[in-house]
């Protein structure tokens, strides 16, 4: 039978009416997500809950349940989870499903969140909780007692990525952790993996650093050949935003007690400073007070004014050598203060310094000190009024001090003009004229022995008066040059070789030129001169190819510079001086070496050297060697090397050595292996230094927690 017309447009329209239902973006067929629900707080402010469903229930405990990417916020914290229950009269909500709770900028996860809404308090069962930087917290109870506060059961704190389990780990039966400043517990173990290499100790404290935090620091204990057993507690003083400090008490068995201290600051911008000092009681021998410090301080007061200090001290002249850790510092000859004033103007510096200094070498008082010493020094620059002149000035006023030997009142003025006049522009002839005067008030009347140690000291008398000098003479300097294209050998577009050579002719007359103190031989011992001084330069500088959108890199790639002085006074003896030469490589960011060398032309042979070559190649290794070499006032002949190479991605070797030729001795001796990780790290060091002096070091860097370690030294107890 065929349809009737209205079953016709029933069986057209309900096609229609599906694929109405069914399509994207279709009023009908669309999930609506209900509308935020705000409630409202006592004593101010609301709590937002979202969800895919949210149910009212009613009755006596008014219960809202949420299902589905439910969202819960209540001031700085947000809940999330898949279902929720939530009594609105009471404020407790039980959170369950994927439960994740942001408290501030930490996240916690557990299998489940009870939460008060109104009190802000909770607990997070099986919960886990992750504190920026690096900081994760684990525990089967955790309680909100607090804005990022929770006392915590049965818990571990770690700062590894990796779980199950991470590489260490500290367990504690209970415990409190502010997740904005620090976590600490009793009953504590400390697990490397799962194997409890600490079983039991009874308190842990660890600071959060996400910003500069206030806390002892790892302690560090140890044993050594010359000072027994001794201990170092260190604790840290964030005092505010601008300075910090940190002391450490420590302990020696066979020495006494001493402390140790590192105090920065932060004035401005342009002004900071550092102090580090160490003291020590030597109770337990003979009593002496010991010390040694260091104070750096620097201030840009403008652009061209500054003012710097670089102080050192010690209390006598072998407390570095026994305290002190690094070779620099061990092998330190004096102990030097320098505070500076600078003045800097377009051609014109002017230094004010107040030099003071100790003598570690010597217990005699050797000591020359220059309180103050003030400096000007004139650029070359035009002479106004005169085309083609220039001229340039040094000027300096100096008081010495000093306990043996001659001392006083020193000024000096060493202007000059000069004349440059380009020869066909193939090198330049500049003819020059000046003048010295030099005020002293004091003059040599002889020399004798001291008492102590026997060495010749100057004798002088009052007598105000003026050293007198006119100098005169020619420069004649070129420069020639060549540019050879590569065309991208070895990277290079060019190599450009320069060749600059200069002779100067000096002469030099004066007058009361004899009997003045020597404090400084480039001032008070020049006397009569003449003499020719010639040098040249050779240069081989670089340039490689560009990109497409970088400028080529330019730089001197090898440098070679030959000086010498011909005295041509007729009564010199060696009118020859020392040839001088130095040699400076490096063609590329690999390789690089320097040498500067001192050689006697009558048969004294080589008086000075020094020589150092290194290599690198991006971080797998490093190497450097050295020499140096002096027969000139106190002889010394040493060599030194050091090596750091990279043995797989988490293993470092190091080793450093120096050897005193001269005396057919071991200076000292480093071998290091650094073990580095994710979130732990170990250093293993043992040093063998001169006269059986040897330690062995052994320290744990835990990442975010500190550092602890042991020193163990030998020395000749178990040779």
């Amino acid at each position: 039978m065929p349809p009737t017309r209205s079953r016709a447009v029933g069986i057209v329209l309900l096609p229609a009416l599906l694929l109405l239902l069914a399509a994207p973006g279709s009023v009908l067929g669309q999930a609506t997500r209900p509308a935020p629900l705000l409630l409202p707080q006592p004593g101010g402010g609301e709590v937002s809950v979202v969800a895919d469903q949210m149910q009212q229930v009613g009755g006596a405990t008014n219960l809202l349940i949420a299902t589905g990417n439910v969202e819960i916020v209540r001031g700085m914290t947000r809940l999330l989870a898949d279902r929720v229950e939530l009594n609105r009269d009471t404020g407790e909500a039980v959170a369950q499903g994927k439960v994740v709770f942001y408290d501030g900028e930490d996240r916690l996860v557990g299998e489940r969140i009870d939460y008060n809404l109104r009190t802000g308090t909770g607990v997070v069962y099986n919960g886990s909780a992750f504190s920026a930087p690096y900081y994760r917290l684990g525990a089967q109870r955790m309680d909100r007692v607090g804005e990022s506060v929770y006392e915590l059961k049965d818990a571990s704190f770690t700062t590894c990525e990796d779980d199950n389990p991470p590489p260490w780990s500290f367990r504690f039966g209970s415990g409190t952790a502010d997740l904005n400043d620090i976590v600490w517990g009793r009953d504590v173990s400390f697990l490397v993996g799962k194997v409890p290499l600490l079983p039991w100790f009874p308190f842990f404290a660890a600071a959060i650093r996400r910003e500069r935090q206030s806390g002892f620091l790892y302690p560090s204990f140890g044993v050594s050949s010359q000072k027994g057993f001794f201990a170092r507690v260190p604790y840290y003083w964030a005092i505010d935003d601008s300075q910090d400090l940190t002391v450490s008490l420590d302990t020696y068995a066979n020495r006494g007690f001493g402390t140790t201290l590192e105090y920065r600051y932060i004035m401005s911008a342009n002004a900071r400073g550092q102090f580090n000092g160490f003291g020590v009681d030597e109770a337990f021998r003979d009593g002496d007070l010991r010390a040694a410090g260091t104070y750096r301080h620097s201030w840009q007061i403008s652009p061209s004014l500054s003012f710097k200090v670089d102080a050192n001290a010690v209390s006598d002249d072998r407390v570095l050598r026994e305290y002190a850790d690094r070779l620099s510092d061990r092998a330190q000859q004096r102990a030097e203060t320098n505070v500076f004033v600078s003045k800097r103007w377009d051609t014109w510096n002017l230094v004010g310094n107040f030099f003071w200094y100790q003598d570690l070498t010597t217990p005699r008082p050797v000591e020359l000190q220059r309180v103050p010493d003030i400096r000007l020094q004139g650029l070359r620059q035009p002479v106004p009024g005169l085309p083609g002149f220039l001229y340039e000035t040094e000027a300096s006023a100096t008081y010495f001090i000093r306990d043996v030997g001659a001392d006083g009142a020193r000024a000096d003025v060493h202007p000059r003009l000069f004349y440059p006049i380009p020869v066909f522009g193939f090198f330049t002839v500049t003819p020059f004229v000046g003048g010295r005067a030099t005020y002293y008030d004091k003059r040599v009347v002889g020399e004798r022995s001291t008492n102590v140690g026997g060495f010749l000291v100057e004798e002088t008398e009052n007598d105000r008066h003026v050293r007198v000098q006119a100098e005169g003479g020619v420069e004649l300097e070129t420069r020639l040059s060549r540019v050879w294209t590569v065309d991208g050998t070895w990277g290079l577009a060019a190599l450009q070789h320069t060749i600059e050579p200069r002779v100067q002719w000096l002469e030099i007359r004066g007058l009361d030129q004899k009997a003045n103190p020597v404090f400084d031989r480039t001032i008070d011992d020049i006397g009569k001169k003449s003499q020719l001084a010639y040098s040249i330069v050779q240069r081989l500088n670089a340039k490689t190819v560009s990109g497409p959108d970088a400028e080529p890199v330019r730089w001197e790639a090898a440098r070679l510079t030959v000086t010498q002085i011909y005295n041509m006074l007729p009564d010199a003896d060696e009118p020859l001086r020392d040839l001088g030469a130095e040699l400076i490589v490096s063609p590329n960011q690999y390789f690089g070496l320097r040498g500067l060398g001192v050689w006697n032309l009558y048969g004294l042979g080589m008086r000075t050297a020094t020589a150092d070559i290194f290599a690198n190649y991006r971080d797998l290794f490093r190497v450097s060697a050295g020499a140096r070499f002096n027969e000139i006032g106190s002889p010394f002949n040493t060599v030194q090397g050091a090596v750091v190479t990279r043995l797989g991605s988490h293993m470092n070797v190091r080793a450093s050595t120096e050897y005193d030729v001269l005396n057919g001795t071991k200076v000292e001796n480093r071998v290091g292996v650094d073990f580095h990780f994710q979130c732990w790290s170990i250093l293993l060091e043992y040093i063998d230094r001169h006269k059986n002096e040897d330690e062995f070091r052994f320290s744990v860097n835990l990442l975010g927690v500190g550092q602890t370690g042991t020193r163990f030294g030998t020395g000749a107890v178990l040779r």
